[in-house]
């Protein structure tokens, strides 16, 4: 399992995930949270795509069973684009070429603005 993450709002100074992992790689991406029954409102995980882009940064909900908030971020972790996913959409497209993405509790989304700056940090254990 890779470590836990804090991800801060640079423009804000405000927490928006006090608990995030790390996720890279096709399976990894293809699963997501497909599989899980809740998320915490501080909970959820960081994808790294493969190379920026808009149809790399793709996310899909099917098997979900609940809505989530996706975030995407560019390499600089500058927010690019953001939106709800409903379950059981087969893609989400960001309207702009991201580098990272977050899924997470809907409420992820009334915590940033499109051109906001993110930090990532490692939570000490």
């Amino acid at each position: 399992m890779s470590p836990q993450r804090v991800i801060l709002n640079l423009r804000t100074g405000q927490v928006i995930l006090a608990r995030a992992s790390v996720r890279a790689g096709f399976f990894s991406r293809l699963i997501g949270l497909q599989f899980r029954s809740r998320l915490g409102a501080q909970e959820g995980m960081i994808f790294l795509c493969a190379r920026p882009g808009r149809l790399t940064a793709a996310v899909h909900t099917l098997g979900f069973r609940f809505a989530i908030g996706v975030v995407w971020l560019d390499a600089e972790l500058k927010v690019v684009d953001k939106k709800l996913a409903l379950p059981g959409r087969f893609a989400h497209v960001p309207k702009a070429a991201a580098m990272y993405y977050l899924e997470a509790n809907p409420a992820i989304l009334d915590l940033t603005r499109i051109g906001d700056q993110l930090r990532i940090d490692e939570v000490n254990p």
